[in-house]
C-alpha cells in the first residue's frame, strides 16, 4: 500500500529523531545502569526483552520467525560479536567513564571498518580522504584516553574501560563485515531477533556464572533504565533504523555515527552532570570530523549488496 507523501516524511522525520536522540540517549542509560547492575546482565536482560517483543510482533503479523539450522547458527556467531561482546563491554566501559567519552569511543566504528575492509580480500578501496579520516580518527582516540576520567589522567580501571571500548568497537566491525559476506536470506528483522535472543541468553549465562545477580543492586532506577534500554534503545531504535535503510540513503542514515555522540555528551551533561575536560572537547572534535571522513568518501570499488542482506550498520546499538 502506498504511503502519502507527508506522511512518508513525517515518518522518516521520527525515525531520524529516534534514531539521533534515543540512540544517543542509551549511553546515559548505560552509564546510569552500570552502576548498578553487573555489566552482562544488563545487556542480557535488554536484548532478551527486546527479542521477545519483536517476534511477538512478528507472529502477531502472521510472518515465520523460523530459520534453518544453518542461518541460525550464523546468526548466533555474529550475535555474540555485536550483542555479547560489543554491547557487555561497552557496559563494563560504561561503568567507569562518562556517557560522552563511551559514545566517541563507539564512534571509531566506522574507523575499524575501513581499515578492516580495505585490507582484506574483496573488500572496498579507501580514497584519499577516507585514508586522512582514518589517521585523524586514531589520532583523536588518543586523545580521548589521555584524559578520560573528570578530566584527570587514566588509572589502571579507566585504561582498562578503554581497552574494553576498543575491543567492543573492534567486535562490532568485524561482525558488520561479517554481516555482509555471510549470504543470510532471510528477513533481516528475524535475523536481528535471534541474534538478541542468542546473545542475551549468554549475556545472562554469564552474568550469573560471574555472580552478577547478588553483586546487582535491583533498584526501580536499575530496572527502569534496563526496560528503556529495551523498549526504546533497541526494539524503537532498530525499527526505526530498518525504516530508514528502506527509504533514504544509506549515506543519510549513517550520519547517526556522529550525531549520537553529540546527543550523549549533552545529555550526559544534562543529566548526569558529566562534562568533557581540555583535550577531550579536541579529541572530540577530531573524532566527529574523522568519521564524516570516512562515511563521505566513496570507495574506489563498491559490489552492490545482496538485496535480501542488511547493509552493515556504522555504529551499535550500544
Amino acid at each position: 500500500m502506498m504511503v502519502p507523501a507527508m506522511s512518508k516524511r513525517v515518518q522518516i522525520s521520527i525515525a531520524f529523531a529516534v534514531v539521533y536522540v534515543v540512540w544517543g540517549s542509551t549511553y546515559v542509560a548505560i552509564r546510569y545502569a552500570a552502576q548498578l547492575l553487573h555489566p552482562a546482565l544488563i545487556s542480557g536482560l535488554r536484548y532478551v526483552i527486546a527479542a521477545s517483543v519483536l517476534m511477538c510482533y512478528l507472529l502477531v503479523r502472521g510472518r515465520t520467525v523460523r530459520l534453518p539450522r544453518r542461518q541460525l547458527l550464523q546468526a548466533g556467531a555474529l550475535g555474540f560479536l555485536v550483542f555479547s561482546v560489543n554491547t557487555t563491554l561497552v557496559n563494563y566501559g560504561g561503568k567507569i567513564l562518562s556517557a560522552g567519552v563511551v559514545a566517541l569511543f563507539l564512534s571509531t566504528i566506522p574507523l575499524f571498518i575501513a581499515v578492516l575492509e580495505a585490507f582484506l580480500p574483496g573488500g572496498s578501496n579507501i580514497r584519499g580522504f577516507g585514508w586522512l579520516g582514518i589517521s585523524t580518527g586514531f589520532v583523536g582516540l588518543v586523545m580521548l584516553t589521555s584524559r578520560s576520567v573528570h578530566g584527570q589522567p587514566l588509572t589502571g580501571p579507566s585504561w582498562l574501560a578503554c581497552g574494553a571500548l576498543i575491543i567492543a568497537s573492534l567486535a562490532w566491525a568485524i561482525g558488520s563485515i561479517l554481516s555482509k559476506r555471510i549470504m543470510l536470506k532471510a528477513s533481516p528483522l528475524v535475523l536481528s531477533c535471534w541474534q538478541m535472543l542468542i546473545a542475551g541468553c549468554i549475556n545472562l549465562v554469564v552474568g550469573v556464572a560471574c555472580g552478577g545477580v547478588q553483586s546487582s543492586h535491583w533498584t526501580r532506577g536499575a530496572w527502569m533504565a534496563t526496560l528503556y534500554l529495551a523498549f526504546f534503545g533497541s526494539v524503537a531504535t532498530y525499527t526505526s533504523y530498518l525504516f530508514l535503510l528502506r527509504h533514504v540513503r544509506i549515506s543519510a542514515v549513517a550520519t547517526y555515527a556522529y550525531v549520537n555522540p553529540v546527543v550523549a555528551v549533552l545529555l550526559g551533561w544534562l543529566i548526569l552532570q558529566e562534562r568533557l575536560h581540555g583535550v577531550e572537547w579536541a579529541g572530540m572534535a577530531i573524532v566527529l570530523v574523522s568519521v564524516a571522513l570516512v562515511i563521505t568518501s566513496k570507495p574506489a570499488n563498491v559490489k552492490p549488496a545482496h538485496k535480501d542482506r542488511l547493509p552493515a550498520r556504522v555504529l551499535v546499538d550500544s
